[in-house]
């Protein structure tokens, strides 16, 4: 490790310490209170229980290393060694720093590896994803991704069943669900809004819809995770209500449903990460705008717990999570355009 990332490591040792012994660091530099040749200096003594091996493996000179280790005894105002001749032990204070301080500079070992890692990522990344979410927003997050490491290669195949991660050699599953399979860890990525929408020229050549129980006059393109018992559930700031409606295609695919409407063949539900734009270009338009389905899904990254470890896995997920951030943009354009109640309805 560097001495410069020890550094920055040595800081949160000290805080630590001096917690525990009743220091104040208020007004103190760190090279006042303490440094990171005296922390590293006391760790690697307790180690190796002998002065003279650590200022062996150090390369340091035998006083070099009492000289440290009495600095930092000075700086918390507590004995951590007992020295005789012929053997060292530590104090009870000295166990309890020792523990601690060695613990945190492994953490810290471990995550600027981890970050040396990430900086140099290399690999081949494999991803499973429905075809709707991956055509329409996953695929642009990976090309992103891409850029970003240019020695990584991903593969992805778009599947809207649940393949097994195990069986089919996948690291990431990027899936939308209202819940996860245990077998696997997940990562929540988004909360996924529906809305209701049909084309300009549909809702021109029929009956307008003004309310939720208009709807039921109309032609609908259902799907089923979002029809209960032939009905749609429209759900405003104020109330929710239920409305039997006709459905004259139902498909459990969004994409089929959402070149369906885009047809203008009727009112559909589909989820806004798949219309946003259309309904920013005009293609599209809100039906009831005020009002969105009860039912949201969330976006999820699953995977086995021991592919974490993996580096490649680990910058993707969080890549993932950055880049769509807490609103994701397809959310936060729609909202901006027109009334749509996304996250405050669907509470």
């Amino acid at each position: 490790m560097t001495r410069d990332g020890f550094q920055r490591g040595a800081t949160s040792v000290v805080r630590c310490l001096a917690h525990r012994f009743g220091h104040s660091l208020h007004g103190c530099s760190m090279k006042s209170f303490a440094s990171l040749t005296q922390i590293t200096v006391f760790v690697r003594i307790a180690e190796l229980g002998s002065l003279s091996a650590a200022a062996r493996e150090l390369e340091l000179s035998p006083s070099a290393v009492s000289k440290n280790l009495s600095q930092l005894e000075e700086h918390l105002g507590v004995l951590l060694v007992k020295r005789t001749t012929r053997s060292l032990t530590l104090t009870d204070s000295g166990r309890v720093i020792f523990e601690r301080a060695s613990g945190i500079l492994a953490d810290l070992e471990m995550t600027l590896d981890a970050a040396r890692h990430t900086k140099n990522l290399q690999g081949n990344l494999r991803l499973t994803c429905s075809m709707a979410f991956g055509t329409k927003q996953l695929t642009p997050v990976v090309g992103r991704y891409l850029d970003a490491h240019t020695a990584v290669n991903v593969s992805i195949t778009l599947d809207d069943r649940l393949t097994n991660l195990v069986e089919e050699s996948f690291d990431v599953a990027v899936r939308i669900t209202s819940r996860t399979d245990a077998n696997y860890a997940a990562r929540k990525l988004a909360t996924i809004h529906w809305v209701y929408c049909a084309a300009p020229g549909y809702l021109d050549a029929n009956e307008p819809i003004r309310k939720p129980a208009d709807v039921q006059r109309h032609r609908c393109l259902t799907h089923p995770a979002m029809t209960s018992e032939g009905a749609w559930t429209f759900r405003s700031r104020s109330d929710s209500q239920r409305v039997a409606i006709r459905s004259v295609l139902d498909s459990n695919s969004s994409l089929a449903l959402h070149e369906a409407a885009l047809q203008g063949k009727g009112v559909a539900c589909l989820p806004t990460y798949l219309v946003a734009s259309d309904v920013l270009r005009g293609s599209l338009r809100l039906v009831v705008p005020a009002c969105c389905p009860a039912t949201t899904h969330t976006l999820y990254a699953m995977y086995y717990r021991t592919k974490y470890a993996n580096a490649l896995v680990r910058s993707f997920i969080d890549f993932v999570v950055d880049d769509i951030g807490r609103i994701p943009q397809w959310d936060k354009e729609l909202k901006d355009v027109v009334d749509f109640p996304g996250a405050d309805c669907s509470a």
